[in-house]
């Protein structure tokens, strides 16, 4: 990780749903050293999904990978399992 990195405050997001998504996306990340924890690499727009059941819109249309966020530090395709809010530790679960 870069200097300035280190620098920021860390803030670590659990999960890729409406909330996580929207905050990963707009917090400032010239001031915060973003992170998410989901085991969905993707945000998907739930009230959409009939639409693609019966043909009318095709599912890749009504997701977007968490990946593209721009300025995101990293992402750990995960289950968080415990928090430590003295500690400041997330303690994660592969899913490979």
């Amino acid at each position: 990780f870069s200097t300035t990195a280190q620098k920021r405050p860390r803030v670590v997001i659990l999960g890729s749903g409406w909330g996580g998504n929207t905050l990963a996306r707009r917090l400032d990340k010239t001031r915060y050293d973003v992170r998410l924890v989901s085991p969905a690499n993707h945000f998907l727009f739930t009230p959409l999904l009939p639409s693609t059941a019966v043909g009318t819109l095709e599912f890749r249309a009504i997701q977007e990978p968490v990946r593209t966020i721009k300025g995101l530090g990293e992402y750990y395709q995960a289950k968080a399992r415990s928090l430590d809010t003295e500690t400041q530790n997330v303690e994660c679960e592969d899913l490979f």
